[in-house]
């Protein structure tokens, strides 16, 4: 609560009813995260890998504009990968804590386009 009261004090506005206006303005976003289980070895594979390992030129319809390892702002590593298209978006990378991997994915369309997101990043 502490969050949702410092953004009220901050702007005088619900969070809530800044965020319907966001989505006004850019559209709805439908995001999920899927785990699966990974040994070590796959984890330390997930951990390795690079653009050039992901041989993707399109995914749920889209053509990829960047297949990234690193975050574009301060060039820290993502421990995984991430896949970008005009539509949406998935990241790969394993739990440091657990024998899982994780798939984060975002749709900017509709909830069935981000399971289509889900399925393509799952086979890649």
């Amino acid at each position: 609560m502490f969050a949702r009261g410092g953004i009220t004090a901050h702007s005088g506005r619900d969070p809530g009813e800044l965020y319907r206006t966001l989505t006004e303005k850019f559209g709805e976003m439908f995001y999920d995260r899927e785990d699966t289980a990974a040994t070590p070895a796959e984890k330390a594979r997930l951990e390795q890998l690079s653009p050039e390992h992901l041989q993707l030129t399109e995914f749920a319809g889209d053509k990829v504009q960047a297949i990234i390892t690193h975050a574009p702002g301060n060039q820290a590593s993502i421990g995984g990968l991430k896949a970008v298209t005009e539509g949406g978006w998935f990241a790969v990378r394993p739990s440091g804590t657990e024998d899982i991997y994780k798939v984060y994915a975002e749709s900017f369309r509709s909830e069935r386009h981000l399971r289509r997101i889900l399925k393509e990043a799952r086979r890649s």
